[in-house]
C-alpha cells in the first residue's frame, strides 16, 4: 500500500490477504479499504464453485463489478464484466452454480452514515449485521485471527459468516 501526498491510497492486490470463512473455506474476502469518514468499504469477494451465501438486506448501496467468472443473485446471472448496482433496502441471495466461480469487486457505502451495510439472514431466523465495526475489526486482524474470531462467535451462538 502507498499513501499519496493528496491522501489517496494505492493498493497492490497481492499485498492484501484473503480472509476465509469457516462455513466455506473456499470463499474469501480480500479487504482493500475501510473508510470510516466516508462510511465505505471496498473488497474483493471470492465465490467458490456452487456456493450459497446468506440472504441479506442492504442498509447501504453496493456496487459489485464482476472481475472474473459468473455469480448470481437468486436466478439472475452476473457474468464477468458486468456491474451490479444494489440499492438501499434490496434483499437477495448471492451464489454460484453449475461449477462457476467468481471474483467480484464490491464497494459498500452506508446511506445514513450509521455504519450499517448488510443484514445477513440465517436459515434459523437469526440475523447478523455486517457493519463498519466488523470490517474495521477484520482489517485489524490477520486471516488466522479472523478464523479464530469466527470460531469464537460460532461457539457463543452467534453467526460467524
Amino acid at each position: 500500500m502507498a499513501k499519496l501526498d493528496d491522501g489517496s491510497f494505492l493498493y497492490a492486490m497481492d499485498d492484501k490477504p484473503w480472509y476465509r470463512f469457516i462455513q466455506n473455506p473456499d470463499d474469501a474476502i480480500r479487504l482493500l479499504h475501510v473508510d470510516e469518514t466516508a462510511q465505505q468499504v471496498v473488497f474483493v469477494q471470492r465465490f467458490s464453485a456452487d456456493t450459497r451465501h446468506h440472504m441479506h438486506t442492504h442498509h447501504c448501496t453496493a456496487i459489485a463489478y464482476t472481475l472474473s467468472g459468473t455469480w448470481k443473485y437468486d436466478d439472475t446471472e452476473i457474468p464477468e464484466g458486468t456491474l451490479a448496482y444494489e440499492p438501499y433496502k434490496s434483499t437477495h441471495t448471492p451464489m454460484t452454480s453449475d461449477g462457476n466461480v467468481a471474483d467480484v469487486l464490491v464497494i459498500l457505502t452506508a446511506i445514513n452514515k450509521d455504519g450499517r451495510f448488510l443484514e445477513l439472514h440465517g436459515e434459523d431466523g437469526e440475523s447478523f449485521e455486517l457493519n463498519l465495526e466488523v470490517f474495521k475489526l477484520m482489517d485489524s486482524m490477520s486471516p488466522e485471527e479472523f478464523l479464530d474470531f469466527q470460531r469464537a462467535q460460532a461457539g457463543a451462538g452467534g453467526s460467524a459468516d
